[in-house]
């Protein structure tokens, strides 16, 4: 056997390769272990044998065989270092790696689904919306602050003590493709008493399904979801010095009341809101034109120029401008007779039942019983009420509505459909399912997409600006949203939780994004006709009661909340005065009566 003359190694598989012969120099030649193609190059700084070398000629047909070269086994010479493991495995080596990541993977696996030590809970899979709430009375293992958050919302987390962690419930996040479950149920949940040491040992037994699921048109959300919010500070700024700012001149032409505002609050850079509730009881709608021509004015003059077009007005609160009602609107008393011998008759019984029932469900705080400077008795088949303007509008409208139910003719020369018995949630039914296309990929501001959605749907989305600035957020905060032909109700529902906001319907063209802290706050009267329960044999009372215990139970007026419900025999109605939220649910309650 010829002695080495020097070796070589595999650019591919790093096997050493021992050569014999200088006439391979210079040849390409075919490695025994990885079949790949590899130039016989002498190290450097090597040298013949003999300074005269006669070059072999290259065989027929191609280069010399690989055996010229290293004609057995025991011509690789194998380096104790990193290309040790190459030359063992030789072609096996992407096989070997493969195996040994399926084990790693498995081994992950298993040790994710060994069960802890701890005593086995049994969550029901209709209790899964409402697992936040469980968390705070059961000793569910909790998953790490990091875990339990998407990457975004860990990192603009508040850092916490590790005592504070131990003490205070992990919450998981807020979905974003689903609607979030009602705050009522919620609530409800929390409530839950602690269970007890022998129940900490046996699992509990599955709840019961949920008659009350949420929907796409529920726009409430746990009070979890909005503790975990991305949320944008509102800018800092004076007001009234903003509004005080020089303007040389304006003109706007016909444009919309929304339009307008919104172009003097940006000009400004001063938060705006329009009160859409003031708009409506004024007759007015964001869609109203305005039209404008000043000179040597101020921002301030032209919101009050443009407001007061449409009987409005400006107000100054903190940091925010808010365009309502006028002050005197709002505030000053007047006293204005309702005659309402239609609904009572000459029963004088039924007139002073009449008025306390306007007392409980129409602005109930506002009453000299409740500590407020209204007042209402009954006068020979009319009402007599003191109040302000606000309140009259509503005592009006109830009512317009009160006749409806009873299928009485109405008596107000207004719209008759300003009237209607129809929910405020489904009056919007046919904008909250228009369907959707969005693709804001990259984070844009809300108040951009926001204005997208109503482009698109031809809808008036207007935002609260005011309750976003007491909840610490604005709408420049920065959110994506993408969707394909999704309706607008679980569209909005999906950009708004995840921002620890929340939407209203106001008419049938016009919806509100505001804080779900501000949405509890605005209530709301709806009829709902119960005939059919009651031709079931369950009792007014009876039913009003199972509604308090199961919706919003902490927000009802026998317990020292505004909300309340009362049963009106002649309409066959229950009249509920409640949030939006909760009006959902009671709707989807009363709608499945019990079969006979």
């Amino acid at each position: 056997m010829d002695k080495a003359i020097f070796s070589i190694t595999c650019t591919t598989c790093h096997a050493r390769l021992v050569v014999r012969s200088e006439a391979a120099i210079g040849a390409i030649l075919e490695c025994p272990r990885c079949e790949s193609m590899v130039e016989i190059v002498p190290p450097p700084g090597w040298k013949p044998a003999s300074e005269a070398i006669e070059q072999a000629p290259a065989a027929e047909g191609g280069p010399p065989p690989l055996d010229h070269v290293a004609t057995a086994p025991q011509s690789f010479a194998l380096e104790p270092t990193d290309s040790l493991l190459s030359a063992l495995f030789g072609r096996a080596w992407v096989a070997t790696g493969v195996i040994a990541a399926t084990l790693v993977i498995v081994a992950v696996a298993l040790r994710t689904l060994t069960p802890k030590t701890a005593a086995p809970i049994a969550i029901p899979t209709t209790a899964a919306p409402r697992v936040i709430a469980e968390k705070e009375s059961r000793p569910v293992p909790q998953p790490s602050p990091k875990a339990a958050q998407p990457p975004a919302q860990a990192a603009t987390e508040t850092k916490r003590s590790p005592a504070a962690e131990a003490e205070s419930p992990k919450q998981s996040p807020p979905p974003t493709a689903s609607p979030a479950p009602s705050l009522a149920r919620s609530e409800k949940r929390a409530a839950d008493p602690p269970p007890t040491d022998a129940a900490k040992a046996v699992p509990p037994k599955p709840a019961e399904p949920d008659p009350l699921p949420p929907t796409a048109d529920e726009p409430a959300q746990p009070a979890a979801a909005v503790a975990q919010a991305k949320r944008m500070p509102p800018p800092q700024i004076d007001a009234a010095a903003r509004l005080a700012d020089p303007l040389s001149s304006i003109q706007l032409v016909d444009l919309s009341l929304a339009a307008a505002i919104e172009t003097l609050g940006t000009l400004g850079s001063v938060p705006t809101t329009l009160n859409p509730d003031a708009m409506w009881q004024l007759g007015v709608t964001p869609q109203d034109k305005v039209s404008l021509q000043l000179d040597s004015t101020s921002i301030g003059k032209a919101l009050d120029e443009a407001a007061s077009q449409r009987g409005l007005a400006v107000v100054v609160e903190g940091g925010q401008v808010l365009i309502t009602s006028p002050a005197d609107y709002r505030e000053s008393l007047r006293k204005v007779r309702y005659t309402v011998s239609d609904l009572t008759g000459d029963d004088k019984a039924a007139m002073a039942d009449l008025a306390a029932l306007v007392r409980r469900v129409v602005a109930p705080e506002s009453w000299r019983a409740a500590g407020g400077r209204g007042a209402i008795e009954p006068d020979q088949g009319a009402l007599v009420v003191m109040q302000t303007g606000e309140v009259h509008q509503q005592v009006l409208t109830f009512c317009e509505r009160l006749r409806n139910a009873r299928q009485k003719p109405l008596r107000s020369r207004e719209k008759a459909e300003r009237f209607t018995l129809t929910t405020h949630t489904d009056q919007a039914r046919d904008l909250l399912d228009r369907p959707v296309s969005v693709n804001f990929h990259e984070p844009a501001p809300l108040a951009r997409i926001l204005a997208y959605l109503a482009e698109t749907t031809g809808g008036v989305i207007l935002v609260d600006r005011a309750a976003l600035a007491t909840a610490g957020t604005c709408d420049r905060v920065e959110t994506s949203l993408t969707v394909q032909k999704q309706g607008l109700a679980p569209t909005l529902t999906g950009l708004l939780t995840p921002l620890g906001l929340a939407y209203r319907t106001v008419g049938p063209n016009l919806i509100q994004v505001t804080t779900p802290e501000a949405l509890q706050e605005l209530l709301e009267i709806e009829f709902y006709p119960v005939k059919a329960w009651l031709d079931r044999g369950v009792s007014p009372e009876r039913l009003a009661e199972r509604m308090k215990s199961r919706i919003a139970p902490s927000t009802w007026s026998d317990i020292g909340g505004q909300a309340d419900v009362c049963f009106d025999p002649p309409s066959g109605c229950l009249i509920v005065l409640q949030s939006q939220p909760a009006q959902a649910a009671i709707q989807r309650l009363l709608a499945s009566p019990p079969a006979k």
